[in-house]
C-alpha cells in the first residue's frame, strides 16, 4: 500500500469506513512513514477546528499589533478565496489547515488588542467575526469537493448551520444538488438550500433541478421545498412531470397534493 493509496483515503480511515484488513494495513503504514502520520494529524486537525472554536488568550509577551496582524491576515484570506474545484485534488486539507491556523491567529491578536485598546472592541469584534465565517466557508467549500460521500455529506450539513451563507456556499450547495454522483448527498444539499430560499438563485435553482432531475427520490423532495416556499413559477415544472408518461404514480401523487396550494 502506497502512500498516494494511504492519503487518498485517509478521511475514510478517521471515519472508520475502512473494512478490518484495510484498517491494519493502514496503522501499519502510518507507524512506518512519517509523511502519511503528519497528514492524518493535520486532516485531524483541520475537523477538530471546523467542530469548535478553541478560544485561548496569549502570552503577555506577545506584542503584535492587531490591527496590523489583522490586515496581514486578511491579504493572506484573499489569496485563499480562490480553490479549484477539482475532485482529483489531494491536498484540500492542507488549504484548509492553514485557514484553521489563521483563525487561532486572528483570535489570538484579538484578545491583545482588546487589552491594548478597549475603545475599538466592538469594533475588532466586529472584524473577527466577520473573518472567522469567510475562512470558515472556505474550509466548507473545500470539503464539499471531497471524494468522500460521507464526508461531502458531512460537508453540506456545515453549510446548512450558517445563518447568511456567501454566493460560493451557495453556489457550491446547487452544484451537489445537480451533479453530486450519491444522491444522498443530493437530498442533503436540497434540504440545505431550502433554508435559503429567500435567495432569488436558490429558489431558479430549485426549479432548474426539478425540470431536469430523473431519480424520483429527488424528484419528491424538490416538489415538497417548492410547495413549501410557496414558489409558484415551479408549477409548469410541476405539469410536466404529471404528463410525462415516465413519471412514477407516487411523484404524480405528490404533484396532486402539492399543486392545488401553488395554483
Amino acid at each position: 500500500m502506497d502512500c498516494n493509496h494511504i492519503k487518498d483515503q485517509l478521511i475514510d480511515y478517521i471515519d472508520g469506513n475502512l473494512d478490518h484488513e484495510t484498517h491494519q494495513k493502514f496503522d501499519a503504514h502510518l507507524q512506518s512513514c512519517k509523511n502519511c502520520s503528519t497528514d492524518l494529524q493535520e486532516l485531524q486537525t483541520v475537523f477538530e477546528a471546523m467542530d469548535s472554536d478553541p478560544i485561548q488568550f496569549p502570552d503577555k509577551s506577545l506584542q503584535i499589533n492587531f490591527e496590523q496582524m489583522l490586515a496581514k491576515e486578511k491579504e493572506l484570506n484573499n489569496d485563499q478565496k480562490v480553490i479549484v474545484m477539482n475532485k482529483k485534488s489531494k491536498g484540500f486539507w492542507k488549504i484548509a489547515l492553514q485557514i484553521a491556523a489563521t483563525i487561532a491567529l486572528v483570535i489570538s491578536g484579538y484578545f491583545y488588542g482588546k487589552h491594548e485598546n478597549t475603545t475599538s472592541f466592538s469594533q475588532e469584534m466586529a472584524v473577527l467575526e466577520k473573518e472567522k465565517k469567510q475562512m470558515k466557508q472556505t474550509m466548507t467549500i473545500s470539503l464539499i469537493e471531497n471524494e468522500s460521500a460521507s464526508k461531502r455529506l458531512q460537508a453540506v450539513n456545515y453549510a446548512e448551520e450558517f445563518e447568511k451563507p456567501g454566493n460560493d456556499i451557495l453556489n457550491a450547495l446547487i452544484n451537489k444538488m445537480h451533479f453530486d454522483d450519491h444522491i444522498n448527498v443530493r437530498l442533503a444539499a436540497a434540504e440545505a438550500l431550502a433554508k435559503f430560499s429567500d435567495n432569488e438563485i436558490v429558489r431558479k435553482a430549485l426549479i432548474n433541478a426539478l425540470d431536469k432531475e430523473q431519480d424520483p427520490g429527488m424528484q419528491i423532495e424538490l416538489i415538497q421545498i417548492l410547495v413549501s416556499i410557496q414558489e409558484k413559477r415551479a408549477i409548469p415544472s410541476m405539469e410536466k412531470l404529471l404528463q410525462n408518461e415516465e413519471t412514477p404514480d407516487y411523484v404524480k401523487d405528490q404533484v396532486k397534493i402539492g399543486l392545488p396550494s401553488l395554483i
